[in-house]
């Protein structure tokens, strides 16, 4: 006997890899900016969703009878006209240019304030005290083994618990040039959040990342050569944070596929993806110098540590930029197309609705959601799963699907055919993980699942970083479905002339033929793992 029925070609259509190609080359287009929350592209990649589930017969699922579920976000940014000033000669620092901040987002004032050298921020030894710290800005160094952003972040965790951080006025770490150029948009974009207390005026010390450069001047001194409680110049002006509007909604997109059944089509078994990306570069890059590089330096994209290339590596760079350019000449580029992160799933989504909505009969009702602001902390779905537009409990599994177009053996050293990474598919409900590998064993080429990033602790965080999370976090079965991470990861790289449309289909179809036998059972998926206590607790991989 059967778990689950199987699906008839004749009932359901199959999946097209040409449909995918078609739709990614629309949402994935240059004109789209990248799709950056609250921008036009976001605005206009979630009216072309809506017009697709809604030429496709979808019912709206969102606000007042809409396909869309709006967010009141605003945008909490560092004023770009904020500047330092420094010494008598009153040398002029620019956000962006020679400042950051990494932390504290707090309005203050440097008006009178000495910069002070407060030691190496990776050597706690070196570290001055709290008196010596007092009133004075601390300008830390960072060693050259940290090359990685994140390793640098990742140091500030003990910096904010030591003394002296408890009695500066403001703590500096020199370690801007460990930022990419292209990146320094996205940190000036500030957060995004629906939090309306007022901004804050007053708090812990304000956190910096400056440029060498700035450090420099700031202690008038080289801090690779400077002894710890060394004073600086005096410092002067005004660090304003500002809070405004969204230029454009954020919205969560949302339609229901109603099932058959009076009483099964009730519950929900829910399909999703995220539409947004992350914008533009700060300054054109040449398209095939950045492709070439990153497949030698920077395999995991974004997630690869940051450092230069050896001599053996760059001969290979130019080898490959060289060959590239006999069929054309250098490209400027400067828009992050998330063709694959999450172009590719959201396509999918489309397709698979485009497959179910000609009468399929499912007994239960699917839920399609393409989730907003993935890319600033799962913040759509975490908003749609707090603020549910169908009772949170009538959603009896969720399956998202981000990155999933990619994963061959030239993206990835583990990759293939049939390589698929799967994430929590059994951390609440055996059940509903099973079921995923029995209906994976009957397509005519199975995927080998990899399951070494769903494991507790791991430290790529992934069980945290996709949007299955937020559904997980009230006890619903949930899973995420990725092909992995690769060279183009928030890349201008990652464009629809890269994507594997014959894979994006087979695990479409896979996403496809698990709902309905989700939809088609006569009971919800068993849970009998452990569910979050608190929902809002901090995710633990």
């Amino acid at each position: 006997m059967l778990l689950f029925p199987v699906i008839s070609p004749a009932q359901t259509p199959d999946i097209s890899p040409d449909s995918l190609r078609v739709s990614l080359y629309n949402l994935a287009a240059d004109s789209m900016g990248g799709r950056q929350t609250g921008e036009l592209g976001d605005w206009k990649a979630q009216e072309w969703i809506a017009g697709q589930f809604r030429r496709l017969g979808l019912q709206p699922a969102g606000d007042n009878g809409t396909f869309f579920q709006v967010i009141p976000f605003t945008r909490v940014f560092i004023d770009t006209t904020s500047r330092i000033s420094v010494g008598r000669s009153r040398t002029m620092l620019a956000v962006g240019r020679d400042f950051l901040f990494s932390a504290a987002r707090v309005s203050f004032s440097l008006d009178g304030m000495r910069a002070i050298f407060g030691g190496w921020a990776d050597r706690p030894d070196t570290w001055i005290d709290s008196a010596t710290a007092s009133g004075r800005m601390v300008v830390l160094a960072v060693s050259d083994s940290l090359r990685e952003l994140r390793q640098v972040f990742a140091i500030l965790a003990p910096v904010r618990q030591a003394p002296f951080y408890r009695a500066a006025t403001a703590v500096a770490v020199a370690a801007l040039d460990r930022v990419a150029p292209d990146l320094i948009p996205q940190f000036l974009a500030g957060r995004i959040t629906t939090d309306t207390t007022p901004l804050a005026t007053s708090g812990p010390a304000p956190i910096l990342t400056v440029t060498p450069a700035a450090a420099r001047l700031f202690l008038a001194a080289d801090p690779r050569t400077a002894r710890p409680g060394q004073l600086g110049d005096s410092l002067h002006g005004e660090i304003r944070y500002r809070r405004t509007p969204l230029a454009y909604p954020a919205r969560n997109v949302v339609a229901v596929l109603p099932g058959r059944d009076s009483i099964l089509s009730r519950q929900y078994v829910s399909l999703s993806a995220h539409h947004d990306h992350v914008g533009f570069t700060g300054r054109p890059v040449d398209h095939d110098s950045t492709y070439a590089f990153n497949r030698v330096v920077r395999p995991m994209g974004a997630d690869s540590p940051l450092r230069p290339a050896t001599p053996a590596e760059s001969i290979r760079i130019k080898a490959i930029r060289d060959s590239l350019h006999v069929s054309h000449k250098p490209r400027p580029d400067s828009v992050f197309n998330g063709a694959d992160d999450d172009g590719s799933g959201t396509v999918a989504l489309i397709e698979i609705a485009r497959t179910l909505s000609r009468g399929s009969g499912l007994r239960r009702s699917l839920l399609f959601v393409s989730h907003a602001a993935e890319e600033r902390g799962l913040l759509g779905s975490a908003w749609y799963t707090d603020h549910p537009t169908v009772a949170r409990d009538s959603i009896v599994g969720e399956v998202d699907m981000d990155m999933i177009g990619r994963g061959n053996a030239t993206d990835l050293p583990k990759g293939g055919v049939g390589y698929l990474e799967v994430i929590g598919s059994k951390r609440l409900s055996k059940d509903y993980g099973d079921l995923l590998e029995q209906v994976n064993a009957r397509l005519p080429q199975p995927f080998t699942f990899n399951y070494e990033f769903d494991a507790p602790g791991h430290p790529l965080q992934y069980y945290c970083r996709a949007d299955h999370y937020s559904y997980a976090r009230y006890g619903i079965p949930a899973m995420a479905l990725s092909r992995g991470e690769h060279a183009d990861y928030h890349q201008v790289t990652d464009e629809p002339a890269y994507i594997d449309y014959t894979a994006l289909a087979r695990v479409a179809t896979l996403a496809r033929n698990f709902v309905t036998a989700v939809a088609n059972r006569d009971r919800p998926p068993a849970v009998d793992g452990t569910k979050p206590t608190d929902p809002h607790a901090p995710c633990r991989q």
